[in-house]
């Protein structure tokens, strides 16, 4: 099955794809909305070009697993999802995901310790590889 994993946020989303096996998670180009106004289109694209069975979305919860204000942003982002592709969606909890992806940034290069959309881009290849675990795909 064929996922794409998004990592939704307010300034960056982070995207990844799986293969269909589900052997093989690689990160996609972070999106900047504050660069990319039209970033909903662009990422229907992505999607579009990609063709993924599904897309399945970090969920922020709090400490006690309930909603947040951010987890309502996102059920209505994947709301417009599914409604323009017609494709299900799935949600995982993204609790400690950037601070994961933040931790595995720091063994790289300089340049790419800055640049926070490779945390987002790790942050989505994490949410997508606990949803291959959770679900056995792979």
């Amino acid at each position: 099955m064929k996922l794409i994993a998004i990592d939704y946020g307010r300034r960056r989303i982070g995207c990844a794809l799986c293969s269909e096996e589900g052997a093989a998670v690689r990160g996609l180009p972070t999106i900047d909305r504050k660069k990319d106004p039209a970033f909903f289109s662009t990422i229907v694209n992505l999607i579009e070009r990609e063709k993924p069975d599904r897309l399945i979305l970090g969920l922020p919860l709090d400490g006690n697993d309930a909603e947040t204000v951010m987890s309502k942003e996102v059920r209505t982002f994947a709301g417009k999802l599914a409604q323009r592709t017609g494709l299900p969606v799935c949600f995982v909890d993204e609790s400690f995901t950037s601070i994961q992806a933040a931790r595995i940034v720091q063994h790289r290069n300089k340049k790419e310790r800055r640049d926070k959309g490779t945390v987002d881009r790790i942050a989505a290849c994490l949410i997508l590889d606990q949803y291959i675990r959770e679900n056995g795909c792979a």
